[in-house]
């Protein structure tokens, strides 16, 4: 069934003394081992590869399709068309039943999927350093009828196996900070970040009565001489400009802080705002300035890399100093929490045939993770690092990115980043919540885009431009304190959407999650010829929703349908532009609680019930169902 080999470095394969084994963990998830050893050095991007065969009518690949971030990719039966750098797969077999293969990354190795030649499946082994053996564990699979358990069982099957300090999603904690509204400096604002107009906006939200209640300094607000005396023309320039830079000082550009960030953060926090601070692993994207002050006072935590540039050391300790002393410098100016940049691009750009891959992931991500627990008591947003060895390497830090940036005004990646936040969660979310980024309020994706972020379970934070800020657009997902109504868990497709691809399907496109008892669903039509799609929404769909009939509440439309648990009903959208929200609420009695009706994820609105009488945290119109009917009441 596996065929193992080694390749190295010479251009040869070699298939004697590899041995490949299972063995099945108590969950009945299985462990595929590679056992090798050459007297050549191994190709250190592809020092070993398992080939083997699947049965499957369809499949959806989670693949890496940069450096930091993925994205999902659609087939049938056939896998020689997989992408290399798959780092999840879920595949249908004839007769339903679901089969789920994730790679690992051990203290050595890294592995990942690709397709071959022979239709089948190629596991590729990969240390990025000068190994002679190839001893790891390689992937995790299951199978069986549903794909969310099995999903559930390889991530703590996994998790096991590796025993690196990794943790499940439900062993995270989120963070008290992030149950709160946000905003974001980096689309308002670019690299003209500055104390003036962070000040402005902060006036701006208190004038319409936005309750933002934290605020992050993005990228610029450092001291980057690099800049000094050039110009850029657009976007584009900006960015390449942005990466050719390196970090001057660790300290406030004084033209644009005048106060320097302790009196910039200061008069923020004045304003109601608690601060988060941005910065990548690099300092800047092209490193430390070997000519700054940050080099004089870091310079015993950094390396030079075989590309020139200077960043921190990998090495834990060496890691944790860097981290640390930035992060106490953060905190002595006020900040309240991190946002850490350009996580998966650190190892591969700089660490690379200096030590193996998944070494390094593990050291550096525990210092880092170990400063972010000493002074911010693990409050980070995690940026730019899907790479499956950051993933497999975090042991406390809770939120992740899960999409590339957010592109105002911009309907076609409006679908590709529904799509990427969808189905990057089935991998992803079953280690952390997943932030599905920065929007706009006035962007004309607006209310999709809030539904998004209501469904996700994750963060929710804007970064409008100066005076363009919609409290309509946000209050259906906050209350009056600026409170997320946020979901249990990291929002993913339905099972009948997995291995189907929505641009392609003329079958609606199904997000699921829950809120206690309740379940939540949000529909969309992302067919991108802009054709109608149809088909059925159960309660059934929603994994891990408990009950036997439910109250189906539409919000937009204020409608109600009666159902039990396996039962459908049949829905079309016609056009992208119609979507819709469902609220499945457990009948006991005769009776269920909707919640708010002017707020997506109505169930978050409820206080507690007590027999028909239902308490909300904050006054407003609500609905009920009572013996089959909808009414609406007014606490």
């Amino acid at each position: 069934m596996y065929a193992g080999y080694l390749r190295l470095k010479s251009g040869k394969v070699q298939t004697k003394q590899v041995r490949i084994t299972e063995k099945t963990a108590e969950n009945g998830v299985k462990i595929l081992f590679i056992d090798g050893v050459s007297d050549e050095i191994l190709d250190e991007n592809f020092g070993a590869g398992i080939d083997f065969k699947v049965s499957a009518e369809s499949y959806m690949t989670n693949f890496r399709y940069s450096p930091y971030w993925c994205k999902p990719a659609f087939g049938k039966a056939d896998f020689s068309d997989m992408p290399d750098e798959t780092q999840g797969l879920i595949y249908q077999k004839k007769g339903g039943a679901f089969g789920v293969i994730l790679p690992l990354v051990t203290e050595n190795y890294k592995c990942v999927l690709c397709g071959n030649d022979s239709g089948g499946i190629t596991a590729k082994l990969y240390s990025w350093a000068q190994m002679t053996d190839c001893r790891a564990a390689a992937f995790v699979r299951a199978e069986g009828e549903n794909p969310f358990i099995l999903l559930k069982n390889c991530i703590n099957a996994a998790l096991c196996e590796l025993n690196n300090g990794c943790r499940s999603i439900e062993e995270r904690v989120y963070p008290e900070i992030f149950e709160y509204l946000g905003w974001c400096s980096w689309d308002a604002m670019e690299i003209r970040v500055n104390e003036a107009d962070l000040l402005k906006k902060c006036d701006e939200f208190k004038q319409k009565n936005i309750p933002v209640r934290w605020m992050i300094l993005d990228d610029m607000w450092a001291e980057i001489r690099d800049f000094y005396g050039k110009t850029y023309d657009g976007r584009g320039e900006m960015i390449s400009l942005m990466h050719a830079s390196k970090l001057w000082s660790f300290h406030a550009d004084p033209k644009r802080f005048p106060n320097g960030l302790k009196g910039a953060i200061q008069k923020i926090k004045d304003k109601g705002l608690k601060v988060g601070m941005w910065h990548p692993t690099t300092g800047y994207w092209a490193g430390i300035d070997p000519h700054g002050e940050a080099f004089k006072e870091y310079k015993d935590c950094l390396i030079q890399s075989k590309n020139g540039r200077f960043v921190h050391d990998w090495h834990q300790d060496k890691a944790f100093l860097f981290y640390d002393r930035l992060h106490t410098y953060f905190k002595s100016c006020g900040a309240d929490f991190v946002k850490i940049d350009n996580q998966s691009g650190l190892i591969p750009n700089y660490y690379k045939n200096l030590t193996s891959v998944g070494n390094a992931a593990r050291e550096y991500h525990a210092g880092m993770e170990d400063s972010v627990e000493k002074n911010f008591k693990g409050n980070v947003i995690n940026c730019m690092g899907m790479a499956s060895e950051d993933m497999w390497n975090r042991k406390n830090s809770a939120i992740s990115r899960c999409s590339d940036d957010f592109q105002p005004e911009n309907a076609a990646w409006f679908l590709k980043h529904i799509v990427s936040c969808a189905y990057n969660g089935l991998i992803q979310g079953g280690l952390y919540f997943c932030d599905w980024d920065m929007w706009w309020t006035d962007d004309g994706q607006a209310e999709k885009n809030s539904l998004l972020r209501a469904i996700s379970g994750g963060p929710i934070y804007i970064s409008d431009m100066l005076e363009r800020s919609r409290k309509e657009i946000l209050d259906p997902l906050i209350l009056s304190d600026g409170k997320i109504l946020r979901c249990d868990r990291p929002a993913v497709p339905t099972a009948d959407c997995l291995t189907r691809d929505p641009l392609e399907s003329e079958n609606l496109f199904k997000l699921q999650n829950k809120c206690g008892a309740h379940g939540v669903m949000a529909v969309f039509n992302l067919n991108k010829e802009g054709k109608a799609v149809g088909g059925t929404v159960s309660p059934s769909d929603v994994f891990g929703l408990k009950g036997e009939g439910f109250a189906v509440y539409e919000h937009f439309s204020k409608t109600l349908k009666i159902v039990n648990k396996n039962e459908t009903f049949s829905l079309s959208l016609p056009t992208a532009n119609d979507y819709k929200l469902y609220i499945f609420a457990p009948i006991s009695d005769g009776f269920a609680a909707i919640g708010r009706t002017d707020k997506f994820i109505s169930p978050k609105t409820i206080k507690s019930v007590n027999g028909r009488e239902v308490t909300l945290f904050e006054d407003g119109e609500y609905a009920v169902v009572e013996d089959g009917h909808l009414v609406f009441k007014k606490q």
